[in-house]
């Protein structure tokens, strides 16, 4: 190579997007759920391709349909076992070919020749016209080494590897020039060219590296051993068409002109509004370091792939400020006023919001500036929390002025703790980062830091330690947590800056505005009330799920015949497997599984008791130890109370998870389940408990989306679903459904929404496959509007790569285009799923945020407590039940306008059990 040649670089266009498509990333969507992961991918080399090897020429070269080339002309089985590509690969094709077009880098094509053909025709039309050019061809296909010569060479992006003949010949062991007798040899299986069966790539070389070519190795075949002398004298009359078609063409009729595949470099500004519109914001850094600046407030892709090179921003440098006298607090206080809208965040002595003192409060309206008001230190200067309610209390509570945060919920009840109301939060980073990206690993603070900014942001642990030499945070010193908190408001303070715009590119700004941040309050001030426990019924309860795990550890042992530790898998395989014969039904990468899908699957297909009996065990020892014997744990010293976390970015649908103590984790279908909810009580004298639940809500959804006739009709007039689906599939009236048939018509009601299989309800209801199977079809007749439903949902997932609820949140379905049958069936049931699922959730949110306001304008004496799924617990004055549950009632029926009526139980009682 000379530096004082032109360069020519042509990429190898539909060999490099299948190697992006296909490269080790996860999936990639951009914020309106097209798939981009090839191109991110693609548009990543591309941008190092232009900085690193600076181009003089560019062009991308692109195959033809198939069908179409001569090379299929001449031998029909061309290509033809080759699989069409994966759905969602040809809207990144299309899309990248419109970044290069935007880029104005030349696509070459040639009808009825391959990109490889075109290529080699640029090169030797190339190196007879311009010999100062070298040709650089951006591939790995070896297809192509046949080309390599004086000044032609390929050129590997992923490894930035440069391969020229003396590379070729050290690394394979043959030269370009024997590159084509080589393949006539081999053929090519990709292509499904026929070779010399048994000769692959070492016997070729050794073969021609002794003959010279392989006309002259056909010829000598008696030289060779009887099986490969066979072989060669078998394809003789093959290998003229095989040298044909694996020799690339140099006569493809296509216009040379360098002049117009002159490369000045990338046009950044072209790039800037696809890069944002695709979410590849990480890209946009590289566009900035390109250009030489640098944003006020870098960006980074929602979902990264891979850590872009350099090293990462930090604090050092930033304008980190400690308020620590009342005149300090007085002169914030002004510019918080007048900042337009900033971010805050505490220091707390705890994880828990309700039982952590206040330790510091952080503020920021700048990037890379920040203020961090020390309310309780051993080691340094502090203001008195007085003073900050006085000075900063009116700033926070005036909901004029816009706030954010990161878990804006945790700060929200700390400081009502601390005496200080907040009003006006509405931008939590966590919050929009899930809507953006929901199916994202972490959405803390500092994971979205680093990968959305390219900010490495200080750990905990960097300031308190770990383990035995860890200190509480007031012990900290006071510049070090000044730099921490105010780090934490700043960074809050860019994202919002990142994430603000998205939601409005990705139409998810209505459903953050309306619908998420309005609820944070909501769930802060449910997580603040917390609920009564009953301690005595408890520790009763607890005595006697002791004693039933006693029993059935000796009717356990007793069927196995001897004592084992049944906590141990390995024992309990050996038991159920060795010693009793049973079935292994699935096997880990270390042993025999004995799940509980493998023993409720051994339960149901054998008629040995221990299956069965080990699955009770397993329950009653999970309730006792996570909720009988931990709930009392639980209760705040300070308040008396469980207070649990609901987590708004807990579920993927849009359902809200809940935490210490998971409260929907509660079996309620066995006694002893139940008997736990006895436990949660009113903690007010004269108070009871309300439960609201919605009545069968997902399959009103699904009636809703599916608008089929019969389902419509069925809840319209209120029958019971169950038995009136039943009617309609067996063909009896209503007062005829007996429980048999009521219950498969409830499974596949239920199970649809889930992906109900034969195998599956036969397993649920006790009847063979083929009835199983039977049945659903018959349901399917019964109700089309519900198959179109489902096989849209599946239709538009497959298409946009994502699916929309009620309120338009999205849920990218990346299985869905999986090549393996399992994950792909996968996401057909996410895909229905989410719709249904999703759709429910954004209904109760509506319910919950309308009750909310309504309890707080007309100051009524209910609060909202609990919330699992379809179902709202409150605490309510017993002669105020009647009224709160018309309230109830009529806000849960509203929230959203649906195409079928929605229906509510509601009872009260003196704890959650009864009033289920």
């Amino acid at each position: 190579m000379s530096s004082s040649r032109k360069s020519l670089y042509l990429i190898d266009g539909h060999a490099q997007i299948y190697r992006c498509y296909y490269a080790p990333f996860r999936d990639l969507t951009a914020p309106s759920g097209e798939p981009t992961k090839a191109t991110y991918v693609f548009c990543n080399m591309l941008l190092k391709l232009a900085g690193q090897r600076r181009p003089d020429h560019l062009a991308m070269v692109m195959d033809v349909p198939t069908e179409t080339l001569l090379r299929r002309q001449a031998f029909a089985e061309y290509k033809a076992q080759r699989q069409p590509p994966p759905e969602d690969m040809e809207p990144q094709i299309q899309r990248i070919l419109a970044i290069l077009s935007a880029l104005k880098i030349p696509i070459l094509r040639a009808e009825r020749f391959e990109a490889d053909d075109v290529m080699a025709t640029i090169v030797r039309r190339v190196r007879d016209q311009a010999e100062q050019t070298e040709v650089f061809l951006v591939s790995r296909d070896k297809d192509l080494e046949q080309l390599l010569d004086s000044g032609v060479f390929m050129y590997d992006p992923a490894r930035d590897e440069l391969i020229d003949a003396d590379a070729l010949e050290a690394s394979k062991g043959y030269r370009p020039a024997q590159a084509i007798d080589l393949q006539t040899l081999t053929g090519d299986s990709t292509d499904n060219i026929p070779g010399v069966p048994g000769v692959g790539v070492k016997t070729a070389v050794r073969l021609i590296g002794k003959y010279g070519s392989a006309e002259a190795v056909v010829a000598h075949a008696d030289e060779q051993s009887p099986k490969l002398r066979a072989n060669l004298k078998a394809f003789a009359e093959s290998l003229p068409l095989t040298r044909d078609l694996v020799s690339l063409r140099t006569d493809v009729p296509v216009d040379v002109d360098l002049d117009a595949w002159r490369f000045d470099g990338i046009d950044t500004d072209a790039l800037r509004p696809i890069f944002r519109e695709l979410g590849f914001d990480r890209l946009l850094q590289q566009l900035d370091r390109m250009d030489g600046s640098a944003p006020a407030a870098a960006v980074g892709p929602v979902d990264p792939i891979a850590a872009q090179p350099g090293a990462l921003e930090t604090a050092s440098g930033a304008d980190y400020r400690s308020v620590e006298t009342d005149e300090q607090l007085g002169e914030l206080a002004a510019k918080l006023r007048g900042s337009g809208g900033f971010a805050f965040d505490t220091e707390t002595t705890g994880l828990r919001p309700i039982d952590a003192e206040l330790v510091g409060l952080s503020f920021s309206w700048a990037a890379r500036q920040g203020y961090y008001v020390p309310v309780r230190s051993v080691t340094g200067p502090t203001v008195a929390i007085e003073s900050v309610r006085r000075e900063l209390g009116a700033v926070l509570a005036d909901g004029s002025i816009p706030k954010c945060g990161q878990n804006v919920k945790y700060d929200l009840i700390v400081l009502r703790q601390a005496g200080i109301e907040v009003a006006g939060a509405d931008f939590d980073s966590m919050i929009a980062a899930f809507l953006l990206a929901p199916t994202r690993r972490s959405y803390g603070l500092s994971a979205l830091a680093e990968d959305l900014l390219g900010y490495r942001m200080i750990e905990i642990t960097e300031l308190i330690g770990k383990g035995k030499k860890q200190i509480p945070i007031d012990q900290v010193d006071p510049e070090l947590l000044c730099t921490y908190a105010a780090e934490d408001a700043d960074i809050a303070m860019r994202l919002r800056r990142l994430l603000e715009p998205r939601l409005s590119e990705a139409g998810l700004e209505e459903l953050f505005r309306a619908t998420e941040m309005p609820l944070v309050a909501v769930l802060a001030e449910m997580e603040h009330a917390g609920v009564a426990i009953d301690t005595d019924h408890l520790a009763k309860l607890s005595n006697s799920l002791a004693d039933r795990i006693k029993s059935l550890k000796r009717q356990i042992h007793n069927e196995a015949g001897h004592e084992f530790n049944i906590d141990s898998p390995r024992q309990l395989g050996q038991v159920l497997f060795d010693e009793l014969g049973l079935r292994v039904v699935r096997k880990t990468k270390t042993s025999r599984s004995t799940d509980a899908e493998t023993l409720s699957m051994l339960a149901w297909e054998t008629d040995e008791a221990l299956p069965k009996l080990v699955l009770q065990y397993r329950e009653l020892t999970k309730l006792k130890n996570t909720y009988v014997d931990t709930l009392p744990e639980m209760i705040s010293e300070k308040t008396g109370r469980i207070h649990a976390s609901f987590n708004p970015t807990g579920a993927v649908t849009g359902r809200l998870s809940s935490s210490e103590p998971n409260l929907q984790n509660i079996p309620v279908r066995t006694e002893q389940g139940r008997e736990i909810r006895r436990a949660f009580v009113p903690g007010l004298r004269g108070h009871v408990l309300l439960t609201a639940d919605y009545s069968q809500v997902e399959l009103r959804v699904l009636a809703h989306f599916c608008q089929d006739e019969g389902l419509l009709a069925a809840f319209r007039e209120d029958r019971d679903i169950h038995t009136y689906v039943a009617s309609q599939i067996f063909g009896v009236p209503l007062e005829q459904v007996d429980g048999s048939q009521r219950g498969r018509a409830k499974a596949v009601n239920f199970g649809i929404i889930y992906g109900q299989t034969p195998y599956g309800l036969s397993r649920g209801v006790g009847i063979p496959v083929g009835e199983a199977k039977a049945f659903i079809d018959m349901y399917f007749l019964r109700y089309p509007g519900i198959r179109m439903f489902l096989d849209d949902c599946i239709g538009r997932a497959r298409r946009n790569g994502y699916v929309e609820t009620i309120l338009g949140r999205r849920r990218p379905v990346e299985e869905i285009h999986s090549r393996n049958a399992t994950r792909r069936s996968l996401g057909e049931r996410l895909a229905v799923n989410t719709v249904i699922q999703g759709s429910a959730a954004d209904l109760i949110k509506k319910a919950m945020l309308s009750i909310h306001r309504h309890i707080r304008r007309d100051r009524l004496p209910a609060r909202m407590l609990i919330q699992v799924h379809d179902e709202l617990v409150f605490e309510v004055p017993a002669e105020a039940a009647a009224e709160t549950a018309e309230m109830v009632r009529h806000e849960m029926t509203t929230a959203l306008d649906l195409d079928v009526p929605l229906k509510v139980d509601i009872h009260t009682g003196a704890n959650w059990l009864e009033s289920k």
